[in-house]
This record gives C-alpha cells, sequence and structure tokens, in this order.
C-alpha cells in the first residue's frame, strides 16, 4: 500500500489529521512498534559483536554510533539524528556520495563529502561485525551469485545490485517477523482485541479500555 497528498502512512505529528483516526467510544489504539528491528536483523546476520552487545545490555545504537562518531559521551538531539542518518544510510552499502544525500533528504542533517566520507570510515572501524558482512556479501555478488535467504529461510534468487543483497536478507526477515507476529498464537488471552493496522515496523490493535 502506497499514497501520497496526504502521506497516511506517517501523518504528522503537528496539524489536524491525526485528531481524525481514534478508536470508537470505550476502546483505545495500541501500538507495538519492532525499536530499530532492521539494525537488529543485521546485527543477528552479520554477527557483529558490538551491535549484539549493545542490545544485550539494553544500549541505544544510535547513542552509541553518535558517541563513536563525535567522539564524545554526551549526546545532543542533533547528534543522535546524524547518527540515525548513519546507522541506516550505510546499513545497506551506501557510499560518502549518497550517505550526504541520504541524510539531507530523510533527516535534514547536512554534511560534506569530506564528512561523510569520515563517518563512513568511522561506522565500519567502529562496527567490525558488519563490514565483514559487507565485504563477503561484495565477493558473493562480484563471483555472480543472484540468491540470498532471510532469516526464516524464504529465498531471492534475482539480487542484481549490492545493495539489494545486503537488503534483501535484512528487510525480508522483517517482513516474515512481522507475519509470523499476525498469525498471534495467544490470540485466545486477548479477547475483544481487534487487529486494525500494520505499516512497516508497527502493529496497531484495538482493544476495550480495561
Amino acid at each position: 500500500m502506497a499514497c501520497d497528498h496526504p502521506h497516511l502512512q506517517n501523518i504528522p505529528r503537528s496539524g489536524p489529521l491525526r485528531n481524525y483516526i481514534r478508536a470508537p467510544e470505550g476502546r483505545v489504539f495500541v501500538i507495538a512498534d519492532y525499536s530499530q528491528i532492521e539494525l537488529r536483523i543485521a546485527a543477528k546476520i552479520s554477527g557483529d559483536t558490538e551491535m549484539l552487545s549493545a542490545y544485550a545490555e539494553g544500549r541505544d545504537l544510535h547513542t552509541l554510533t553518535a558517541q563513536s562518531l563525535i567522539g564524545r559521551d554526551e549526546i545532543s538531539k542533533d547528534a543522535r539524528k546524524l547518527a540515525k542518518a548513519v546507522n541506516f544510510g550505510l546499513l545497506y552499502g551506501m557510499g560518502a556520495n549518497g550517505l550526504g544525500s541520504y541524510a539531507l533528504r530523510s533527516y535534514g542533517v547536512e554534511m560534506s563529502l569530506e564528512e561523510a566520507a569520515l563517518y563512513r570510515k568511522c561506522f565500519f572501524q567502529t562496527y567490525l561485525g558488519l563490514k565483514r558482512w559487507h565485504d563477503n556479501e561484495r565477493r558473493a555478488w562480484l563471483s555472480g551469485n543472484t540468491e540470498t535467504r532471510t532469516l526464516t529461510d524464504r529465498r531471492r534468487v534475482d539480487v542484481q545490485r549490492l545493495t539489494d543483497r545486503l537488503n534483501a536478507p535484512v528487510q525480508g526477515a522483517a517482513a516474515d517477523g512481522l507475519k509470523l507476529a499476525l498469525l498471534w498464537e495467544r490470540r485466545n488471552r486477548c479477547p475483544g482485541v481487534v487487529l486494525v493496522l500494520v505499516c512497516h515496523d508497527e502493529i496497531v490493535v484495538e482493544r476495550g479500555v480495561a
């Protein structure tokens, strides 16, 4: 599903649009959001020890990346926004040029080509396991291997670009997990709960007010 004018998959928090979407009288919406799901799956696939230990200890990976990029423990909101652009921009093999464009377009973060190259170098020095995974996938791609598999062993056989080769196992596994969650084997424990919406990494249900 895709929509625009207005973009109802990401309704702005400001303005009146969200006021028109509400649960019926006596019921509420409950939102389950898979936090940083793509980064978590990439950590699992790549075996990156820094990422895995951060998640195991309950640390925020955007904060960890920001600390690495700017060399300080105290992280501002702008530094965390920079880290989000770097994390999601470089996860799938983006170069310095692409990172600069992506950061500006998606997060409003400006960076020069030199800064983008420096952030990219720092990112992969921090997450060496992710770098090894990228290198291994690049070698497989250069050898002509066009097949990838998700963590549930779902196969894609037509991968032509390196970025797709890195993307497909991660986003594919996220989609697999979301669909498995929708099977909802313990639904009988939540009588009266109704599935309303699935969008990207969120599941929205409606239930009666306790």
